[in-house]
C-alpha cells in the first residue's frame, strides 16, 4: 500500500511539473515579430511615421526593441490584455505598459495622461 501511495505522489508530482513548464498559452500566441505602425506623443493630435521600429518578443518572456537602427534588450509579460515590458537603454530601465487586443500591440513608455509620454502601436 506505502509503494501505492508513493508511486500516485510520484505521478502527481511529475503531471504537477510538467503542467508548470513552458508558457502560458497567451504568451505563446503574442511571441513573435511586431511591426511597428505609427507613433505619436500622448500630447499630439496626429500620427508620426517614425523610421521603421519593431518589437521581437519570444515565449519566455524576453524582448528585442529595434528603433533608429539601434536594438535594446527587455524582457515582458502578458495577462490577459494587458501588456508589460521594461527595456534597458544604457543601464537605464524604462518601463512599458498597454495592451494587446484585436491584433493590436498599444504600449506607453510611461504614464498614458502625460503628454510628453510616447505611444507605440505595433501589428503582427
Amino acid at each position: 500500500m506505502k509503494k501505492i501511495i508513493a508511486m500516485a505522489l510520484v505521478v502527481m508530482m511529475a503531471l504537477a511539473i510538467l503542467a508548470s513548464c513552458g508558457a502560458p498559452s497567451e504568451m505563446k500566441e503574442a511571441a513573435g515579430t511586431w511591426t511597428g505602425v505609427h507613433t505619436k506623443f500622448v500630447g499630439d493630435s496626429e500620427w508620426v511615421e517614425e523610421e521603421e521600429f519593431s518589437l521581437v518578443l519570444t515565449d519566455d518572456g524576453k524582448a528585442v526593441s529595434k528603433r533608429g537602427g539601434e536594438e535594446y534588450n527587455a524582457t515582458w509579460s502578458l495577462e490577459g490584455e494587458n501588456f508589460k515590458m521594461t527595456e534597458t537603454f544604457l543601464g537605464i530601465k524604462i518601463e512599458y505598459t498597454g495592451t494587446l487586443k484585436d491584433g493590436e500591440l498599444d504600449i506607453f513608455n510611461g504614464d498614458p495622461t502625460d503628454d510628453l509620454t510616447c505611444e507605440y502601436v505595433y501589428k503582427k
